[in-house]
């Protein structure tokens, strides 16, 4: 991908048209294999209700700081919560943002001295833990604060043709009585899934830096190492593909490096959703489905030079970090010192860490 490059517009709407519908699936595939970045347009979730979630974030954020800390990260085990202004660092350095993450309210499975069971289920493993209650607001200190997050969630869910009420656990507290066994033989568990809700204060021009590391207002970095903006355009939601993508197609599909600064001029916020895999998924299991035609797209860039596996690609491939669930524990602790601590304790963050 070339600085000259911008990230493309697709419109969903051409799918519907079987005349138009190749015309999507190649910008699909440009977008998927060679950018890692993309505009969708025509998504089905209206300004209306992405409006009404984001209305509530001033409220949110501002509640009182004591308040806060009393739904802090370092209150919960499922990493959920509030997390103090640059108290998460990426890439080692600290992030100039406060964020609220919600998950999927699923019950608690994790018990410690869990043998496995008749499906094979290990509830030891400490990445169960990471299943559990969400940390809320109550509705008089934001009102209709989760009444909005709902509404969304549902919006995009139909908005990707996935069938109403694939995400109802979500925000349902009913979910949480659902039985860890109650799916059937040789399914996972369900996926957590998780809504983060990012505030960057405005900062003086000399406190200037990094919203979230090389990790884009918001950046793309291109081939050439230079940063090319992510404009907002109206109407439309900003999609990227993650290291574990990238990972399973053996870096035929792009997880392009990417930042947010943090604004100069006023209050940003930002309302990212990170659809989950399940936790006891091994990534050697999705590489085995990947086309071998797929895989050898980057095979060959790798082999004259064009082409290095990042780090965090090389992570994914550890044997140790195999699974989702070790993968998503392992940078939840390494970016939440003090949670990590606190539930997991010294030797499983040295772990983690090393």
């Amino acid at each position: 991908m070339s600085s000259t490059r911008k990230i493309p517009v697709l419109d969903l709407k051409l799918a519907e048209d079987p005349s138009t519908r190749g015309l999507l699936l190649d910008q699909l595939h440009d977008a998927l294999f060679n950018i890692g970045f993309l505009y969708i347009s025509n998504h089905g979730v209206s300004e209306e209700i992405i409006s009404a979630l984001a209305e509530k974030l001033p409220a949110l954020f501002h509640l009182p700081l004591e308040r806060k800390r009393e739904l802090s990260k370092t209150k919960s085990p499922q990493f959920l919560g509030f997390s103090d202004f640059a108290q998460e660092t990426t890439q080692g350095k600290l992030d100039l943002r406060e964020q609220y993450d919600i998950a999927t309210e699923l019950p608690e499975v994790y018990q410690k001295d869990a043998v496995p069971n008749d499906r094979g289920r290990d509830f030891s493993n400490l990445y169960w833990r990471l299943r559990g209650p969400n940390v809320w607001p109550s509705e008089n200190e934001v009102p209709g604060f989760k009444k909005a997050a709902n509404e969304f969630v549902h919006l995009v869910e139909e908005a990707f043709g996935i069938p109403t009420g694939t995400f109802d656990g979500f925000f349902n507290e009913n979910a949480a009585s659902a039985t860890a066994d109650s799916t059937p033989e040789g399914d996972f568990l369900p996926p957590q899934h998780r809504l983060r809700l990012n505030f960057y204060p405005a900062m003086q021009p000399e406190q200037e830096g990094q919203g979230v590391g090389s990790e884009c207002a918001l950046d793309v970095q291109g081939r050439d190492g230079s940063w090319i903006p992510v404009d907002p355009i109206p109407n439309t939601l900003v999609v990227n593909l993650g290291y574990a993508f990238e990972a399973a197609t053996e870096g035929a599909a792009r997880a392009t490096v990417h930042r947010v600064r943090a604004p100069s001029q006023k209050d940003r916020y930002s309302i990212p959703f990170f659809m989950g895999l399940p936790l006891e998924l091994k990534l050697s299991e999705v590489r085995s489905f990947i086309p071998e035609s797929v895989r050898a797209l980057r095979r060959k860039e790798l082999e004259n030079g064009e082409w290095t596996i990042d780090q965090k690609i090389e992570t994914f491939l550890d044997p140790r970090w195999d699974s989702i669930g070790e993968s998503v524990l392992r940078r939840f602790i390494r970016g939440y010192r003090e949670t990590a601590l606190k539930f997991y304790g010294q030797e499983v963050y040295q772990y983690y860490t090393q």
